[in-house]
């Protein structure tokens, strides 16, 4: 492992007191709703720095929910290494706020405050990889076969192309400037696997259709969206099945819930 040392970017914007996971948790916000005993956001912000490869973590949620942030993740005993920012409208302009207000924020590794079954070695593995790579930018992906191996009602989004399904961990890298720019991709909110057409407004029309065509591998259409976007973006296949599954509906809180106490009881 080397020294190089990440800050680490935690979305955790909700869709306001509407959401129904956090109506249905009896909390304020989504990010707060009980995962086996603990605050989903403390989940999140605990597998980030047991990875030991952050020196800094940026929570960036609503206004009106940072002094209850502040208190959840209190118990973590990290206080010195977390900054609290307000949430932006998406990813994009959340990379984009978070770059401004820290210059030294590069590289920097983005997660999100729904990610409540990645753990410390799944994100140190993420950035172990990261320190082998030439790219701009990365995301993180995990092969259908490996979700659906061990969890076959995970009910994931899948990406397929040429060599198989792959499904998004919401884990991102900008690790460089060029890489930061590429950020904008994300401004129309992403779900690239939920929406394809998404795609559309984010990389164009050809890209949409080579992506729908299913006739390229992952790496070959990645090195296609890079020279659109003129910085080189990569993959970080990620042998975890619990990487993609995030917390968006009824079925993936239980799905957490289950995980994690099967989980704990082994430790």
């Amino acid at each position: 492992m080397t020294d190089t040392r990440y800050t680490a970017l935690v979305l955790a914007a909700s869709r306001g007191n509407q959401d129904p996971l956090a109506l249905a948790g009896g909390v304020s916000h989504k990010c707060f709703i009980d995962i086996a005993g603990q605050p989903m956001l403390r989940r999140v912000v605990a597998s980030v720095w047991d990875s030991g490869r952050v020196h800094r973590i940026i929570v960036q949620i609503e206004q009106d929910s940072m002094d209850e942030a502040k208190e959840i993740l209190r118990p973590l005993g990290i206080d010195d290494r977390l900054v609290f920012t307000p949430s932006s409208t998406s990813i994009g302009a959340s990379v984009f706020a978070a770059v401004e207000a820290f210059p030294d924020a590069m590289p920097l590794i983005i997660t999100t405050g729904d990610n409540a079954l990645h753990t410390g070695p799944l994100v140190q593995y993420f950035c172990d990889e990261l320190d082998k790579s030439d790219a701009d930018g990365a995301l993180g992906m995990t092969r259908a076969e490996v979700v659906l191996a061990e969890y076959p009602e995970g009910n994931r989004a899948f990406h397929r192309f040429r060599d198989g399904g792959y499904s998004s961990c919401n884990l991102y890298a900008f690790l460089t400037p060029e890489g930061v720019k590429g950020a904008a991709v994300f401004n129309g909110g992403g779900q690239f696997g939920k929406k394809p057409k998404k795609l559309i407004g984010a990389f164009g029309l050809v890209a949409f259709l080579i992506y729908k065509s299913r006739l390229t591998k992952l790496p070959t259409f990645l090195r296609f969206l890079s020279r659109g976007l003129q910085f080189k973006t990569a993959a970080i296949l990620i042998p975890y099945a619990v990487g993609p599954i995030d917390v968006d509906r009824q079925v993936d809180w239980d799905l957490a819930n289950r995980i994690v106490a099967e989980r704990e009881k082994k430790t």
